[in-house]
């Protein structure tokens, strides 16, 4: 404990004391905060079950529908779907910009298409030449293929702009031949 005879000293104490724990603070935020410990709002990506009523909403919207073709015991997509399509769904700006669904091709699912035909998620995924997990197919309210594919993670540093350059511009091809 430290005695102080005067009030400059008791008050150049505190000033020490509370810059120091500010520098703490700020240092500590510096360091970053990890993310894996913060809890976030549960999402969940609905499967691609019925796309015929997904098509009419993209329709309605004039936004592309993104499948994500995955596999239960696929770690690059889990990584997928929890580090950017899982984002994407609690982010509210993306609500005008996307429909998203996962199809996964390694289970019993059935897969209504985007003409009301149904379909084992796996020949669904053959229809879309789908090949390896995770692939990310974008198309538009009838189910056409309207950007190139994309398959695997080639880059994570870039991966999060690259989904977002495809979903921009497909909702530019969709709204395009909207207007004529």
């Amino acid at each position: 404990m430290f005695l102080f005879k005067s009030k400059n000293m008791s008050s150049m104490a505190l000033i020490i004391v509370s810059a120091l724990s500010l520098f703490w603070i700020v240092e500590g935020s510096a360091e970053g905060i990890n993310t894996k410990n913060i809890l976030l709002p549960p999402v969940t990506i609905k499967n691609g079950a019925d796309l015929t009523s997904d098509g009419r909403e993209a329709s309605e919207k004039q936004i592309p529908v993104l499948m994500f073709f995955s596999m239960k015991h696929c770690p690059f997509c889990v990584e997928v779907e929890e580090d950017y399509l899982k984002p994407m769904l609690r982010n509210s700006e993306y609500d005008s910009k996307i429909i998203i669904r996962k199809i996964r091709i390694d289970g019993t699912d059935k897969v209504r298409d985007f003409a009301g035909k149904e379909h084992d998620a796996d020949d669904f995924g053959d229809i879309y030449s789908v090949s390896m997990v995770p692939t990310i197919i974008l198309v538009d309210s009838k189910g056409k293929k309207i950007s190139p594919s994309i398959i695997g993670i080639a880059n994570a540093h870039y991966y999060s702009d690259e989904l977002d350059k495809a979903i921009d511009a497909s909702t530019l091809k969709i709204r395009a031949f909207a207007k004529r």
